[in-house]
């Protein structure tokens, strides 16, 4: 049945939240402000999911989505309001976050308003794509949650142009080559397709099935001129964790050039790079800013260490659980002649430790993903008592669940927001916190 409902806020995936009956609503789609009609599709203990029927009065940050399949695909959930607006929405659920899971007073706190991207379409430059079949052509797509709607990716917004073309041009040559969709039973067929642009040029990944890529269509798609490497893994397992194993080349070189501010960096087959390269390199400006006044610092979960790179302390020790990332950390301290940084491959919960209990490092800097840090991490900061920690995360609800556990010993000094995923609720949050005067 119809409900008509008033929207009140925006929850912590996009959606709006109004109330029926004292039950909180959530509803897709929905702006603060708007009175909407409501379809109750699912209804639990604590609170309803309804489906957005019809907006009785719109709110005036609604903006018509630029991508047409916005309706269908859960990229992107904040495309139907102004960028404006995302970037508030997106500052005040860190707020809130903090607020909600932890003691901190955030009145004192400095917290401008979030960096909003230089470019909000057009700027991912990586991408890891399951290979379907569609329409009798062999193509790259995401099947969404719950609705099983498939969404084909070579036509993104939020896609460089040349990966676009890339997808396009791929599906031309897979399709004429007869090539075949992943099939469980016979472990054989294309899996998933990574694709890493760098500057202007493409390395490639192909996850295939015990059949691999034949010859032929290697030869083909070498041919295209942004193309400069091919890689291939075989691999039939049910996890997808795919970089644990080694990549076969079947065409061109292992890494490419990446440059900034006058440096090159080497990025390998394997190299973490984030979707917007330009945000990252701003987001490395911010912490450079934040420890400015640090002497020797520890870093965990460091990937390839660019950050690091960029640091000019006296020492620092950089730590991360991927040997792959510490091998192209090292190829580049060597590249660019940096002796006072150490890369260091371990189990992060154990390395951090043994450095730790030197006390002689200042700084903690915590690149987190979107998950907790453990337990062991958190006792570790507690018992070295470092002067600053720089915590770095996509999830404020995770960010804030760890901070609080440190709400004793650190105050927040500042928040820093930078908007490296537009569109979607993601938010790269940058806190420094400071150890409280004894």
């Amino acid at each position: 049945m119809n409900k008509n409902i008033e929207i009140k806020k925006v929850g912590i995936n996009g959606e709006g939240i109004g109330y029926l009956d004292r039950k909180i609503v959530f509803v897709p789609g929905a702006l603060p402000g708007e009175e909407v009609v409501v379809d109750i599709v699912k209804r639990n203990r604590g609170y309803s999911e309804g489906k957005l029927v019809k907006i009785l009065k719109p709110a005036k940050n609604r903006v018509k989505p630029q991508c047409f399949l916005y309706d269908n695909c859960q990229g992107c959930n904040m495309m139907h309001m102004t960028y404006l607006s995302q970037l508030k929405e997106k500052k005040e659920a860190v707020r809130e976050s903090i607020r909600k899971y932890s003691e901190y007073d955030l009145s004192k706190t400095v917290f401008k308003d979030v960096i909003k991207a230089d470019k909000q379409t057009g700027y991912i430059t990586s991408v890891n794509l399951p290979v379907v079949r569609f329409k009798d052509k062999i193509t790259f797509g995401i099947y969404q949650r719950e609705s099983k709607y498939l969404t084909v990716m070579n036509r993104c917004l939020k896609h460089h142009p040349l990966i676009n073309q890339c997808l396009n041009d791929l599906e031309t040559i897979l399709t004429n080559e007869d090539c075949r969709v992943y099939n469980d039973k016979f472990k054989t067929g294309l899996r998933f397709l990574k694709v890493k642009l760098v500057e202007d040029k493409i390395q490639l990944v192909f996850i295939t099935g015990r059949d691999g890529l034949s010859d032929q269509t290697v030869k083909q798609i070498s041919q295209l001129p942004y193309v400069a490497g091919i890689f291939m893994s075989v691999n039939t397992s049910k996890y997808q964790e795919f970089d644990e194993t080694g990549y076969s080349k079947l065409y061109g070189s292992s890494r490419l050039e990446m440059y900034h501010d006058d440096k090159k960096y080497l990025v390998g087959i394997k190299t973490k790079l984030p979707e917007n390269i330009d945000m990252m390199w701003k987001e490395n400006q911010i912490v450079k800013t934040m420890v400015k006044d640090s002497q020797k610092i520890i870093s965990i979960n460091c990937k390839a260490g660019f950050l690091e790179l960029n640091l000019d302390q006296e020492e620092i020790i950089a730590i991360d659980e991927k040997k792959y990332h510490i091998e192209d950390a090292k190829l580049n301290v060597k590249y660019l002649n940096r002796d006072n940084v150490k890369f260091i491959a371990g189990k992060v919960d154990e390395r951090i430790v043994t450095h730790a209990k030197k006390k002689i490092y200042d700084t903690l800097i915590i690149h987190g993903d979107r998950t907790k840090i453990s337990e062991r991490i958190i006792n570790t900061i507690k018992i070295a008592r470092f002067n600053t920690v720089i915590y770095i995360s996509q999830s404020h609800s995770s960010l804030a669940k760890d901070i609080a556990e440190l709400d004793k010993s650190y105050d927040i000094e500042r928040i820093a927001g930078l908007d490296t995923s537009c569109h979607n609720t993601y938010l790269t949050t940058i806190v420094k916190l400071v150890r409280k005067a004894r």
